[in-house]
C-alpha cells in the first residue's frame, strides 16, 4: 500500500511537467502494485474507475480528461484509506485484479444501477446502502445488494470469474443456442460435481433465474378467461374464481378429491405482459443507446428525401401537433407490431401464439430494425387467433401507454446526469391485413374488405365461386389514361369513376358516435345487425387504440 502524491494532479494537462508526473507518480506505482497485470482501472470522468484499461491508453484518458474530482482517496490503485473500518481494502484489491475478466458484468451492473448511484462508484453505493441500518432500503437497493454479492462471489477459488458473470455467459448461451431447462439443469449438475468442492455454481436453472431477475425486465403474469372475455385483474376481477360473463372456471379442473383444496390452483390461460416503462428507462441507463435515442433529432440530415421515419408526412405532422413532445428529443415514438406463430414450429400441432412488439423509431436507421432494439410486450397463449378479443389482453398496455403520454414517467439520463420525464406516443400499427382486421376494429371479409375504400370499394360476388373479387382500380389512373377506356383488356367497361378519399381520424370518430361496442369473448352469441351497423358499415369493434 502506498500514498500518492497529488500535487501535480492540476497542472496543465498539456504541459511535459504534468505527463511526467502522471508517468512516474501515477502509472508506474499503480502498475507496480500486487496483482496487477497489464491492466488497472481508469480514474478519468468518463471511465469512472469502472472500466479496465492497458497503460497508454489511462494515459490518454487522463491527459485528455484528468482524473476524476471525487476520487480523492485512490483506494482503487493501491492507496490507503484514511478510516478502515467502512472496508477492508486488501479485499477489495483483490476481488479487483481477480476480476479483470469480469469488467463488462461491473459495466452492465453500473448502466442498470447508475440512476441510484448518481455517480458514485459500485462499491461506495452498496456500503452507503449497507451502514444505512435506521430504514428499511428499498426493492432497488436490496435487488443490487444481491447482485454485488454474486458479482464479488469468485465461482470457485482462483477461478477469475464471478457467480453473477457466469450466469449471465450461461443465460446468453442458452438464448443463442435455443437450450431447453433440462439441459441447462443438467449442464450445472454436471459443472457443479467436476468445479472444486467449495464452489458457488447453482444447481439448477431456477436458481440461476432467481438471479437473473434482479437485473430486471421482468415480465407479469395474468389470468385470462379460457373464452377471451376478460381478465382476472383490477379490483372488479382480480379475486374471481369464475369469469361473471361465461361462467367458465378461471382455474384448470382436475380430480376431485379431499387434496384439491390443498393443491395449487392452475390457470387455464395466462398472459405474459411485459412491462414497458422499466424498458424504456433501461435505454437512458446505457450512455450509447441514450445517444442513438436523439440521433433523429440531432444528427438526421433534414434534406428532403425519406430515408428515415422521421422524415414521413405522420412524423412531421404528429410534431407539429404536438409541440411539446417533439421539443425533447429524447421523447420516443413507437411502432405497435402484431402477429401470431406457432410456438411448436413444424410439428402437427395447431396452436397460435399471439405476440405484441414495440418498436423505438428514435434510433438511427441501423439500430431501428435490429431485434436487440425491439421490445416484446405481450405474449397472448391460446389454440387460435383472439380475433377481436385481441382488446381485452392489449388492456395492460393501453393503459401504461396512457400514462406515459399523459404523465410520463421519471428517467436518469446518463449523458445528462439528471432525472427528466420521459413520454412515449404510438405512431403506427405494423401488421398483416388479418392482423389489421383485429387491431382496428376494420373487417378486412366481405364486400367493403378495403379500409382505404371503404364504403366505396368496387366489388363483384362471383356466381359460382362464392367469393368477392375487387374491381375498381383503374379510379386511381390519371383522367387521361388510355387503360380507362380499355373495355376488353378488363371487364368490358369502362372507368370514369374518381378515385375514393380514404378516411381521415376525424371521419371514424364521427362514425363511432352511434355505434353499439361489441361484446368481447369467443363464447359470446352474434347480435342482430342494427340501423347502427348500416351506418357503421365494416366495423366490427372501436378499437382499444381510439383511447391513447
Amino acid at each position: 500500500m502506498v500514498n500518492y502524491q497529488k500535487y501535480w494532479v492540476n497542472f496543465d494537462r498539456r504541459t511535459p511537467e504534468f505527463r511526467k508526473c502522471l508517468d512516474e507518480l501515477f502509472l508506474d506505482i499503480a502498475f507496480s502494485q500486487p496483482g496487477v497485470k497489464n491492466q488497472i482501472r481508469c480514474p478519468c470522468p468518463k471511465c469512472n474507475n469502472f472500466m479496465f484499461k492497458f497503460r497508454n491508453e489511462v494515459h490518454h484518458h487522463v491527459r485528455q480528461w484528468g482524473i476524476l474530482t471525487s476520487y480523492k482517496t485512490w483506494v482503487h490503485h493501491g492507496e490507503i484509506l484514511q478510516d478502515t473500518s467502512t472496508i477492508d481494502v486488501s479485499d477489495l484489491n483483490k476481488i479487483d485484479c481477480e476480476r479483470e475478466n469480469d469488467s463488462a458484468t461491473y459495466e452492465m451492473l453500473y448502466n442498470i444501477f447508475r440512476g441510484e448511484t448518481l455517480g458514485e462508484t459500485l462499491r461506495d453505493f452498496a456500503n452507503n446502502v449497507d451502514e444505512n441500518i435506521e430504514e428499511e432500503p428499498h426493492q432497488g437497493a436490496k435487488r443490487f445488494q444481491r447482485l454485488m454479492r454474486d458479482y464479488e462471489q469468485s465461482l470457485y477459488l482462483d477461478s477469475g470469474i464471478s457467480r453473477l458473470s457466469f450466469i449471465v455467459k450461461l443465460f446468453q448461451m442458452k438464448c443463442r443456442y435455443g437450450w431447453s431447462n433440462n439441459s441447462v439443469d443438467a449442464l450445472l449438475l454436471f459443472l457443479k460435481s467436476i468445479f472444486p468442492k467449495e464452489n458457488s455454481c447453482p444447481t439448477s436453472f431456477y436458481d440461476a433465474r432467481k438471479v437473473i431477475r434482479d437485473l430486471g425486465l421482468d415480465y407479469e403474469k395474468i389470468d385470462a378467461c379460457v373464452n377471451d372475455c376478460i381478465l382476472f385483474r383490477g379490483q372488479a376481477y382480480a379475486d374471481l374464481d369464475e369469469c361473471p360473463k361465461c361462467k367458465q372456471s378461471r382455474w384448470v379442473k382436475g380430480k376431485e378429491n379431499e387434496k384439491d383444496n390443498l393443491r395449487k390452483k392452475v390457470p387455464q390461460k395466462i398472459l405474459r405482459y411485459f412491462p414497458l416503462k422499466p424498458r424504456l428507462q433501461r435505454i437512458f441507463m446505457c450512455e450509447q443507446t441514450a445517444l442513438a435515442i436523439r440521433w433523429h433529432k440531432e444528427k438526421r440530415l433534414d434534406d428532403g428525401v425519406l430515408k428515415h421515419a422521421a422524415d414521413s408526412l405522420a412524423w412531421k405532422t404528429f410534431d407539429e401537433e404536438h409541440e411539446w413532445f417533439a421539443r425533447d428529443a429524447r421523447n420516443i415514438r413507437l411502432g405497435v407490431a402484431s402477429d401470431g406463430f406457432n410456438p411448436f414450429g413444424n410439428m402437427n400441432i395447431s396452436y397460435s401464439t399471439w405476440s405484441v412488439v414495440l418498436i423505438p423509431y428514435n434510433y438511427p436507421p441501423w439500430m431501428v430494425l435490429k431485434h436487440s432494439n425491439w421490445m416484446l410486450s405481450l405474449l397472448i397463449p391460446s389454440p387460435k387467433s383472439p380475433g377481436n378479443s385481441i382488446d381485452v389482453y392489449l388492456q395492460p398496455l393501453i393503459e401504461e401507454l396512457k400514462e406515459l403520454w399523459e404523465g410520463g414517467v421519471e428517467t436518469f439520463d446518463v449523458v445528462q446526469r439528471w432525472n427528466f420525464k420521459l413520454f412515449a406516443a404510438v405512431l403506427w400499427t405494423i401488421n398483416d391485413y388479418l392482423a389489421y382486421a383485429m387491431l382496428s376494429g376494420w373487417s378486412t371479409k366481405g364486400a367493403l374488405a378495403c379500409a382505404c375504400c371503404h364504403r366505396e370499394t368496387s366489388f363483384k360476388r362471383l356466381k359460382h365461386g362464392h367469393k368477392h373479387c375487387y374491381m375498381g382500380h383503374r379510379r386511381y389512373l390519371p383522367h387521361d389514361h388510355p387503360w380507362r377506356r380499355n373495355k376488353s383488356s378488363f371487364d368490358n367497361t369502362r372507368e370514369l369513376g374518381e378515385a375514393p378519399k380514404p378516411l381521415s381520424g376525424y371521419d371514424v370518430v364521427e362514425e363511432f358516435k352511434t355505434f353499439e361496442q361489441t361484446e368481447f369473448g369467443n363464447n359470446t352469441k352474434k347480435r342482430k345487425k342494427s340501423e347502427h351497423d348500416k351506418v357503421a358499415a365494416n366495423w366490427k369493434k372501436k378499437s382499444i387504440f381510439f383511447l391513447v
